[in-house]
């Protein structure tokens, strides 16, 4: 993984691209499903949903060294996978997905039920076509950070930001 990143950085100061352009066009830090954006901490969360209608156990991943637990809000139609640093220790928001009844937005327009073109068009200078799959999943960012888009006929049902690889 080291190795890939330097081979990258290498090759963006070649081509004279700094790392703030490469965050800028990877990372999804910033992005936001209406009020819930990733690293807020629960209180925010809970402020913006209410509290959570269940909560998975808390499970470590060794993978990211943290405590992982979801936290379902099926009214709102979306999951939060919520981590800490020790067990039962303060949450922030890791990853979000939202599907059918959610009404929000992510911060460039796009909601379940938008178009794959809608999509396409607002994420364009983002878009990773080698990750995605025409017609099924369109990836803004990376899997390993970014938004995930499913698509049904033409249409965003389930919407992703984290990441869902590492």
């Amino acid at each position: 993984m080291i190795r890939v990143l330097r081979v990258t950085l290498g090759l963006l100061v070649t081509l004279g691209l700094g790392v703030s352009s490469l965050r800028a066009e990877t990372t999804f830090e910033n992005e936001t499903l209406g009020s819930l954006r990733l690293g807020q901490g629960a209180a925010a969360a809970v402020a913006a949903l209410g509290k959570p209608q269940s909560k998975g156990k808390d499970v470590e991943w060794e993978a990211i060294g943290e405590w992982v637990q979801e936290w379902h809000f099926p009214k709102q139609g979306i999951t939060l996978a919520m981590n800490s640093a020790k067990k039962g220790g303060a949450k922030t928001v890791l990853s979000i997905t939202a599907e059918s009844p959610c009404k929000l937005a992510t911060s460039r327009g796009i909601m379940i039920g938008s178009p794959e073109v809608a999509v396409a068009k607002a994420y364009r200078n983002v878009l990773n076509k080698e990750e995605g799959e025409a017609g099924k999943l369109l990836v803004a960012g990376s899997v390993y950070g970014g938004a995930l888009f499913h698509l049904e006929a033409g249409k965003v049902v389930q919407i992703f930001i984290g990441a869902a690889a590492e």
